[in-house]
């Protein structure tokens, strides 16, 4: 089973993301999250919470061994999530701004990403009026 540290940067690393990335999405420095990953310190429970959101797995995923299959009795499950395919959400061919976004969506509560969105469309329908009035 692997440490705390280990399993942060072994999810960073597999998502892509920087340290300095996760640091922004934790509102820490990135000396801060990086002594998270070499073991001199720990994140709280909070910043553990918030991690589970960004790499859009479980608490109970974030703290486990990956190896180990989760759900023996579906089948289904275990197969992809051995083979690698549990997350489907490909964040590693993202840019690093569209992570940030993404990272920053998944910290945000169920209201806050409605809202979130809700701006998107509105900026991508001024978008399109602008547009279409040249």
């Amino acid at each position: 089973m692997l440490n705390i540290s280990e399993r942060l940067r072994e999810l960073r690393v597999k998502f892509g993301y920087t340290q300095s990335q996760i640091a922004k999405l934790l509102n820490i420095d990135r000396s801060t999250y990086a002594y998270y990953e070499t073991g001199k310190t720990h994140p709280d429970i909070a910043s553990l919470m918030v991690l589970t959101k960004i790499y859009n797995i479980s608490f109970d995923e974030f703290l486990g061994d990956e190896a180990a299959p989760k759900a023996v009795s579906d089948r289904h499950f275990v197969k992809d999530y051995v083979r690698g395919n549990k997350n489907s959400s490909h964040i590693y061919d993202l840019s690093p701004t569209e992570k940030d976004l993404v990272g920053a969506y998944r910290t945000c509560s169920e209201d806050e990403q409605k809202e979130l969105l809700n701006l998107a469309f509105s900026l991508i329908e001024g978008h399109g009026d602008s547009l279409h009035a040249h």
